[in-house]
């Protein structure tokens, strides 16, 4: 009789057995990949620390590359001007006589600082001159020198790792460096029988140096081979540069480094860190891959031995010497296996049981290399595997121990519960087998499982429905193509921004649609790079591109791309934003900025010479009232003799070269001064002069010629003279910038006219400014009066002056146009004309003379001149006195109320600033105790627009006199006064 339990066990065990083999066969490929991936660790950490190796002998060789690049500079720029320090240098050079020292093949000559003191020695270092024809040092050399060695030495004191610093010239038999070396010294190390010989060799390859400076030749450095030093005999290597001036080759800068520095650091690399016991070869060479330090052999096995060809193929040149790396690698290494680790994609090669790992970088003259033995991976990397041996020994035993509970508490019952996963998945009320209380649990646990994945895949539908509905509705363009760079999804917003369906960009490559076609390339290598598993720049973060619309326009956007991997699949999702509205407000925030800020600099500018102009007042009236007295008194003179015709003439000069300074200063104050727009009826041909004198220097200063050709009796203008004064000064300005580039004569001419009465328009004057400039293209006349237009060049404008100015035109009722053809004159370059209504008569040009004495009934009228400035005092006294006032004068206000308090007066001239007693306090003063004086108070100051003189002027109705000011001003404005 069959025993069905014997027959569930036998199906239990094989079951089991089905299941072991599996498992132990996948420890063992798990252990062998897990194997190869330590190994892989392994040669990956090699190759980090070869890394950090290369970038610390990168870091060691960078001093020496900067000094020799300050040094080039150096020589550069003071070639034809260096620093003369005096003839200290000079003074401590002596001859070399010939019986000092002689070598074979020839005697010494030239020049040097052998013979100087040490103190000497230790400023200037040594400077060799060999001359052919035996004359002194020439002493734009020697300057070169000192410089040169002044920056080398500071240096070496900054930088003790440097053995020497040199530079040696190429059209003159001329060396110097710091430290100093004695020329016998150094012609025994370069194996030279004199200075002659030494610079012979140089001067024969000027030429072929110059030949073959290609490319950029600021670039071309080099690094020399080993030699010993001059100094001590050490091991050095010397790098080195071209120096250039005019792009022509002139010598060559080098500085000395001690190769010990790399052999300690070698040799710190192959004791130290984890690679101590491994058995690791570690070694450092130049680009060509000859050994410059070997961490197993002493420095001293690189010094040059007889005879000249050295064991491992190591050549002496002279003192140098090149050993290649080859000779020094473990059997079975060559120079291929060392090529392949340096330019291979992995830069790890195993030959012959060894491990070669290398690295240099970018710009670094040295190659770190190390060989590692494979052994000494594997016995580092097996130790780590022991624990997967032991888990493989416990589940074998597990499961033998194992079989015969597995049938009675897991095979049935799995079995069961198995069945019941099976109809659960397709009935979900598929009732629950009836099982003990072990698999009650179970049993349980599988039907909540599944009502809970049900309830998950229903909210994972409603989810991605919403998240489906997000995506339709966001005002964001959504682009989403697949690993090959494909369109799979495209949202209503990118249809909108794009102008393009769904339906025809869909498996469509995306940069081929959407992108223009000088971006499409760039594109592809990216997403070949992304399938690569490479990084990319600005991947995951927001970046800045262009994207071209259905009709082939650009605009730019803002892209922020996710990678978003799906069943196995590579997906790439897009934000796309457009940018146009965004630049082009943050332009205009950027253009308004900069004209404020330019803006605020004149302002404070403007204020700042406004003071200083305001101070220039007093001595200008000074002079100009010293003038008209020294005028009149050699009128008188001339009467008499020649020589006061002469003399009256040069008074008179002086007189209106001070009334033009006093236009100019008036002027500038108006414009630098802030007030309240007022429309007074003002002379335009008055305010092109003043724009003009202002302008004078600076034009003169630029070679412009500027002819006035201002028409006679222009009727007046109601406007408000300083905006006027403001356009003229800028279309001035322009066309002043725009003679700037011109070859030919340079010339503006300023003419002005009226123009006749037309029917349904009043009369107007006109005023043209023409220059012989390149003039305005046809294409920009439209656009040269728009704000933040303009044609000049960066810092020369904000393209504001013409729209302003075209403003403050039009609200005078006027226009400001730019002219071409004949209505400019058939002038060369620009031509603008300002035009503006009539709002007076015709004005005669002859002026009518100011009364020069008191008016009858106001001779000898006692005046009191009160001015802190005792010169101004004075001069209004003198100028009173000449046209027959009675007057007293007083230094402050506080004295002149002590003399009111003594004296009757008729009339008071004040100062508004003084130090004690103002202008103000002293009128008010007046106003309490002699009322009537109060309303003959003549306020002299130098700038009539401040606060305070303001203020004053308003408060007390009386009337007022800039500085400068002439007699006849100064005289009117007394007998008005008087007559108030």
């Amino acid at each position: 009789m069959i025993d069905p339990g014997a027959g569930t066990l036998g199906a239990a065990r094989r079951l089991m057995w089905v299941l072991v083999v599996p498992v132990l066969a996948l420890l063992l490929v798990l252990s062998t990949l897990q194997y190869s991936e330590r190994i892989a660790d392994a040669e990956r950490e090699l190759l980090r620390h070869a890394d950090e190796r290369a970038q610390e002998l990168d870091a060691l060789a960078r001093p020496a590359m900067a000094h020799v690049h300050d040094l080039r500079r150096l020589l550069e720029d003071r070639w034809d001007n260096p620093p003369d320090s005096g003839p200290a240098l000079r003074q401590a050079m002596a001859p070399l006589p010939a019986s000092d020292l002689q070598l074979p093949g020839g005697r010494i000559d030239g020049w040097s600082l052998d013979a100087a003191a040490e103190p000497l020695r230790q400023r200037f270092g040594q400077v060799w001159w060999a001359p052919a024809d035996g004359r002194d040092p020439e002493a734009l050399w020697l300057r070169r020198a000192q410089a040169f060695v002044e920056a080398a030495r500071v240096v070496q004191q900054r930088a003790p790792g440097f053995q020497a610093t040199w530079f040696a010239a190429a059209e003159a038999n001329i060396s110097f460096g710091y430290p100093w070396v004695g020329t016998p010294q150094m012609l025994a190390a370069m194996g030279r029988p004199s200075l002659q010989a030494l610079h012979a060799p140089r001067q024969a390859g000027v030429q072929r140096a110059q030949r073959d400076l290609t490319g950029d030749p600021n670039d071309i450095t080099f690094w020399g081979t080993p030699y010993r030093s001059q100094l001590d005999g050490e091991l050095v290597m010397s790098h080195g540069a071209f120096v250039l001036v005019g792009g022509r080759y002139r010598g060559e800068v080098s500085v000395d480094f001690k190769l010990d520095e790399l052999q300690r650091a070698a040799q710190r690399w192959q004791d130290g860190g984890e690679q101590a016991d491994t058995g690791t070869r570690v070694w450092v060479a130049d680009r060509q891959l000859n050994v410059l330090a070997d961490a197993s052999q002493p420095l001293e096995s690189l010094l040059p031995r007889p005879p000249a060809r050295q064991a491992g193929g190591g050549n002496v040149q002279g003192d140098k010497l090149l050993v290649p790396l080859i000779s020094r690698l473990p059997p079975g290494l060559n120079r291929a296996d060392l090529d392949a680790a340096l330019f291979s994609t992995y830069r790890v090669q195993h030959v012959s049981g060894w491990v070669v790992a290398a690295a240099v970088r970018i710009g670094s003259p040295w190659v770190y290399v190390q060989a590692t033995p494979q052994a000494a991976l594997r016995a580092a990397v097996l130790p780590t595997l022991l624990p997967n041996a032991l888990l493989a020994v416990a589940l074998l035993g597990i499961f033998v121990a194992g079989q015969w509970l597995v049938n009675r508490w897991f095979v049935a019952p799995a079995l069961q519960v198995l069945a019941y996963l099976r109809e659960l998945s397709t009935q979900p009320d598929s009732p629950p087998p009836q099982l003990g209380p072990r698999w009650r649990g179970w049993v349980d646990a599988v039907t909540h499982t599944f009502d809970q994945q049900r309830e998950l895949q229903r909210r994972e539908r409603s989810h991605e429905a919403f998240k489906s509905a997000m995506v339709d509705h966001a005002p964001t363009a959504i682009v989403t193509t697949g690993g090959q760079g494909h369109i799979v999804d495209f949202n209503p917003a990118a249809e909108r921004l794009f102008g393009r369906s769904r339906a025809s960009v869909l498996s469509q490559v995306l940069g081929d649609v959407l992108l223009p076609e000088r971006h499409r390339q760039a594109h592809r290598a990216e997403m070949v790079r992304l399938r690569a598993g490479d990084p990319v720049d600005g991947f995951g973060q927001p970046f800045e591109m262009k994207g071209q619309r259905a009709d082939g326009s650009e605009f730019p956007m803002q892209m922020l791309a996710f990678h978003i991997l799906l069943n196995g699949e590579h997906f790439y999702t897009g934000f796309i934003t457009d940018l146009s509205a965004r630049q082009e407000a943050a332009l205009q925030i950027e253009r308004q900025r900069d004209a404020l800020r330019q803006t605020e600099k004149l302002s404070a500018m403007g204020t700042l010479l406004a003071g200083v102009a305001h101070e220039l007042n007093n001595p200008l009236a000074i002079v100009m009232g010293r003038a008209s007295l020294l005028e009149e008194k050699a009128a008188e003179s001339a009467l008499l003799n020649q020589a006061g015709v002469q003399l009256a003439a040069d008074a008179r000069r002086i007189r209106e070269a001070a009334e033009r300074c006093g236009r100019i200063v008036r002027t500038f104050l108006n414009m630098a001064r802030h007030k309240p727009a007022e429309r007074v009826p003002v002379q335009l041909n008055d305010i092109v002069r003043a724009a003009a004198d202002m302008l004078g220097y600076t034009l003169r200063s630029h070679g412009i010629t500027v002819d006035l050709q201002l028409a006679d009796g222009l009727p007046e203008a109601q406007a408000d003279g300083d905006q006027l004064g403001q356009v003229v000064l800028n279309l001035i300005v322009n066309a002043q910038q725009a003679l700037a580039a011109v070859q030919s004569a340079r010339r503006i001419t300023l003419t002005s006219g009226v123009e006749p009465q037309r029917a349904g328009r009043e009369s107007r004057i006109w005023l043209r400014v023409a220059d012989t400039g390149p003039g305005v293209a046809v294409a920009e006349r439209d656009k040269i009066f728009e704000p933040f237009f303009t044609t000049k060049g960066a810092g020369l404008g904000t393209g504001l002056g013409l729209s302003v100015s075209r403003s403050i035109v039009r609200e005078h009722g006027g226009d400001l146009a730019v002219e071409t053809g004949r209505d400019a004159g058939d002038a060369a370059g620009a031509s603008f004309r300002l035009s503006l209504p009539v709002s007076g008569q015709l004005v005669s040009p002859s002026s009518t003379a100011l009364p020069l004495a008191p008016a009858e009934g106001l001779a000898h009228a006692r005046v009191l001149v009160v001015d802190d400035e005792p010169e101004i005092a004075d001069l209004i006294r003198a100028v009173l006195e000449g046209a027959g006032f009675d007057v007293a004068t007083a230094e402050s206000g506080a004295v002149a109320l002590e003399m009111l308090a003594e004296a009757r007066f008729d009339a008071i001239v004040s100062d508004v600033r003084m130090p004690d007693l103002d202008g103000a306090a002293l009128w008010r003063a007046v106003r309490e105790r002699w009322p009537l004086l109060a309303r003959r108070v003549l306020f002299v100051t130098g700038d009539t627009l401040s606060t305070q003189a303001r203020q004053i002027l308003d408060e007390s109705g009386c009337a007022s006199l800039d500085k400068p000011f002439g007699k006849a001003d100064l005289l009117a404005a007394v007998n008005a006064a008087l007559s108030r």
